[in-house]
């Protein structure tokens, strides 16, 4: 395997940096075309490589390059047509950090570098809020596979009448229903009634506040109480929340966060002033390495890969080539997919644009999936087909084992 070369690039602050990689699949550098072509495209994956949600962004990049090692090499990918020819791609790779400015600072480096046709953008709401209309402005679609803030989809939100028209599309469902899979499986498999009260807790940004306030909304409808906190997810110590939560007898604190550390400190500050009830993450908190604590649960839309079947020949390549996966990246390896069949589609008279690519990425269908599962993309934005929200408790030996199917 060839070094690659990184690319530093300046972020809004002083203090920010990203650091950019440009790589084929064997992250071999190739030069730069004048202008898009179809012998070999280029396209960029972004993701939180460092930061509190390193792991999952690295896992989202990981599968992005198994996705473009696979493709490259001409192999069988579910969902892809036979019959389709493929255009070779290689990737530009941006680390955003779970930044909105630092995503702002990656949209605009894309936005200006001609050569790049789309991009799998970007992993955080709060991101794709910030650094979504930027790219809207250069003409560039991007799909994530991990965005759930609902409003990115909705063209009757800001978010949405700005990313409408095929520029945002997303292989995840949104945050509307996993808040309402959550509080039903509260209500129906931890028996919260009416009279009980839950702990409802954002960390103050663009993801989580939302999806909080959703999940709340369905709580009172049930005339079941609600304690409805925010904290920001730089502020760890969870004390004062704790406290509080036992005090008040919670039945069960929700919390929804992008940072799996953060409720990994949460959950255990609650053991420790002796809470009894039920913990609840939502899908950001989906990281095994860093959210262990034996008997919580989390909601997610990421399922365990390891047991998809037609998922497992590219399980094994990940494990041989990184190791083991938290699963969290594998919808991102879908988002690559329909990136490259887009490409493809709009390559077929041999040219190729950012709004060929727009509009060729909506066109795709896939008639199963990595996922295990059908995937289109509604005019909205939003995928139809796919997977929903699954529910999953820690077991004592750190595992997240699935007691509702999504």
């Amino acid at each position: 395997m060839k070094r690659a070369i990184a690319v530093v690039v300046s972020a809004v602050t002083a203090a920010s940096a990203i650091a950019a990689s440009v790589a084929t699949a064997d992250s071999t550098r190739v030069a730069s075309p004048a202008a898009p072509n179809c012998r070999l495209a280029t396209i960029a994956l972004t993701g939180p490589y460092t930061g509190a949600a390193g792991s999952a962004g690295l896992d989202q990049r990981n599968w992005g390059r198994i996705f473009l090692t696979n493709w490259n090499a001409g192999r069988a990918i579910p969902g892809v047509p036979r019959t389709l020819k493929r255009t070779k791609l290689k990737a530009i790779e941006a680390d955003t950090q779970l930044n909105p400015q630092v995503a702002a600072t990656v949209a605009v480096q894309l936005r200006s570098n001609r050569d790049v046709l789309a991009a799998n953008a970007f992993s955080g709401s709060q991101e794709n809020v910030a650094g979504g209309p930027i790219l809207r402005r250069g003409g560039m679609s991007f799909v994530s596979g991990s965005a759930t803030r609902a409003s990115l989809t909705d063209p009757s939100t800001p978010d949405g009448a700005v990313l409408k028209n095929g520029f945002f599309r997303r292989v995840v469902p949104h945050d509307n229903i996993q808040a309402g899979t959550a509080v039903t499986f509260m209500r129906q498999r931890l028996n919260v009634a009416s009279g009980d009260t839950v702990m409802v807790v954002d960390q103050a940004e663009a993801y989580s506040v939302p999806l909080s306030n959703r999940a709340a909304g369905l709580l009172r409808a049930a005339n079941i109480e609600v304690d409805r906190q925010s904290q920001p997810a730089a502020q760890t110590d969870f004390t004062s929340l704790a406290n509080r939560a036992v005090a008040q007898r919670v039945e069960v604190v929700f919390f929804a966060s992008q940072v799996a550390s953060n409720a990994q400190l949460f959950f255990q500050q609650l053991k420790s002033r002796g809470y009894t009830g039920a913990f609840f993450g939502t899908d950001g908190t989906f990281d095994s390495s860093n959210f262990k604590v034996p008997g919580a649960y989390i909601s997610s839309f990421s399922l365990d890969i390891n047991e998809v079947p037609i998922a497992r020949p590219f399980v094994n390549q990940f494990k041989a080539r990184f190791g083991d996966t938290i699963s969290f990246g594998a919808p991102s390896f879908v988002a690559v997919q329909a990136i490259a069949m887009g490409i493809s589609a709009a390559c077929a008279d041999g040219r190729v644009s950012r709004l060929e690519v727009r509009r060729e990425i909506g066109r795709v269908r896939m008639s199963t999936s990595l996922l295990g599962a059908p995937i289109r993309f509604a005019n909205t934005g939003d995928v139809v087909g796919g997977v929903g929200f699954s529910i999953f408790q820690i077991g004592n030996d750190g595992s997240y084992n699935t007691v509702q199917k999504g």
